[in-house]
């Protein structure tokens, strides 16, 4: 974590980041923990994105664009009836199947970020779907570490455009009420 505080400082005062009971909450509603370095990271940035193109959902926050879980459902449902009507191409199973994916991150493009739950937490892997197509990445990578990798450029996802990340990467508070 500490490598990318130093390359994308978090605000002075992140927005919605929680307290531990409202961290245990979430968890007991989404039925699961999620990574530790994700708890850390909405713990120490809040609210927000990088570049005003990757935008982190976080469990704290009315906003319909980035409040995981009113956006976990419209992605995993958009998912699961593209997975119906075209099986051959959608491989994954959704959480909770054992296995399935969870989404985490989405881009103003429409790719979508998940993690694969397969293991612990902290084991599972990065999956990323390109913006309406079956295409789809997968990193053995923590959430961090893929954002780390990704914005020093060490890491080229296809499904990101060439301009992402910018060379003065930001992280973008999401003003919230």
């Amino acid at each position: 974590m500490d490598k990318l505080f130093k390359i994308l400082p978090p605000p002075e005062i992140p927005q919605k980041t929680g307290d531990k009971e409202k961290w245990l909450r979430f968890f007991d509603t989404l039925g699961t923990e999620l990574p530790s370095d994700y708890v850390k990271f909405i713990e120490t940035y809040g609210t927000g994105g990088i570049d005003n193109f990757l935008w982190i959902l976080t469990p704290f926050v009315n906003d319909e664009n980035v409040n995981y879980l009113g956006r976990q459902k419209e992605m995993t449902d958009a998912y699961i009836q593209s997975k119906e009507n075209f099986p051959q191409y959608y491989k994954h199973d959704v959480y909770p199947s054992s296995g399935g994916i969870i989404p985490w991150a989405y881009t103003d493009n429409g790719d979508e970020l998940y993690w694969l739950t397969d293991g612990k937490p902290d084991e599972w892997k990065i999956v990323v779907y390109e913006s309406r197509s079956p295409e789809n990445y997968t990193y053995s990578l923590t959430m961090v570490e893929f954002l780390y990798q990704v914005i020093m450029k060490e890491l080229k996802c296809n499904a990101f455009p060439n301009d992402f990340p910018s060379d003065e990467t930001t992280f973008v508070s999401v003003n919230v009420e």
